[in-house]
């Protein structure tokens, strides 16, 4: 089961905070309501993924999507405290180089990431 809550940040953004699973239907509601931000106008959106304890590929898709229509419409969607077993597969699927790594709420809305750790490859 997926837990959704929105909130304002003092930034302006808007703050959805999830706590469960982004399984098939948590990224079917996940998409329902950022998709619903953004068409309110408000497409500046941190997601705090601090309680999330699985993330699919079905919800990493809608993210993607989501913060592709989010930036059509001028603004962006970042993904705050998002624990590491989900980072190990953001980095495995390439997906951390859309979503930097932000350690909180905080950071996302100022927009400051923690640096790419990875190492560059090797050139020949």
């Amino acid at each position: 089961m997926l837990a959704l809550s929105v909130e304002a940040h003092r930034t302006g953004c808007a703050v959805v905070v999830a706590a469960g699973e982004l399984d098939l239907a948590g990224a079917r509601r996940v998409l329902d309501k950022l998709d619903r931000l953004v068409t309110e106008g408000r497409d500046r959106i941190v997601l705090d993924m601090s309680g999330v304890a699985f993330c699919g590929a079905q919800a990493m898709s809608a993210l993607v999507r989501t913060r592709a229509r989010a930036q059509r419409a001028g603004g962006w969607l970042r993904l705050a405290a998002v624990p590491p077993h989900v980072r190990r597969v953001f980095a495995k699927t390439d997906l951390d180089r859309l979503f930097p790594h932000f350690p909180d709420v905080a950071a996302a809305a100022a927009g400051r990431a923690i640096p790419d750790q990875r190492t560059p490859p090797a050139r020949a």
